[in-house]
């Protein structure tokens, strides 16, 4: 005979488990990226003349810039950026680097400053950034690819301490998209999430 204990215990673990459920693992083919925190409320990011910038694309001052959606690439931790193609006569292509190419391995700047940015890089480790746009390449090593993990919806990188910041640009709705691990990376900017997931609309 089951008892009144074992019928209790069960019950409470469905409404544990009910209020906290598991947050799923990415599963599609491709994801677009979206930036949380403070009046920065999903913010999409994009490809702006070889870095990750976020915001009104409208606003940037890249040349090149456009959308991009984001895949695993060779391993879940290297992701491989693809242009979405926002003009049908002219087909966006990444120009990183100098170099044409259809798709870019998303990327951290390797530099000696408290922020560097978040940036494309073509497979042999060619990297872009927009000379006009506010700049933290002092210093530049190889960047680093091999840095992405997905916990649930959330991007997470793999570096020790290692969060992402939205540098404002001076234009209200556009951002630069940086990352750091110490405190002071928070001076003059804002701590955001990146996350696959789109704001809600309405």
């Amino acid at each position: 005979m089951i008892s009144i204990n074992f019928i209790m215990l069960i019950a409470l673990c469905g409404a544990i488990s009910s209020a906290h459920p598991l947050e799923k693992r990415q599963d599609a083919d491709s994801w677009r990226l979206y930036a949380y925190g403070d009046d920065i409320n999903g913010l999409p990011i994009f490809y702006a003349d070889g870095q990750a910038q976020l915001g009104d694309i409208n606003l940037s001052n890249a040349t090149n810039k456009f959308p991009v959606t984001i895949s695993f690439g060779d391993s879940k931790t290297t992701w491989v950026a693809h242009p979405e193609n926002t003009n049908t006569t002219t087909p966006a292509a990444f120009t990183t680097g100098g170099s044409v190419s259809p798709t870019n391995l998303l990327a951290i700047a390797n530099t000696d400053s408290i922020t560097s940015p978040v940036i494309f890089t073509t497979s042999n480790g060619t990297s872009g950034t927009d000379a006009s746009a506010p700049s933290n390449t002092a210093g530049t090593s190889a960047p680093l690819t091999d840095v992405w993990t997905l916990y649930g919806n959330t991007v997470i990188l793999n570096q020790t301490n290692a969060d992402f910041y939205a540098q404002p640009t001076g234009k209200d709705g556009w951002y630069i998209l940086l990352w750091g691990s110490t405190d002071q990376a928070a001076v003059g900017n804002t701590p955001v999430t990146v996350r696959t997931i789109a704001p809600a609309s309405g």
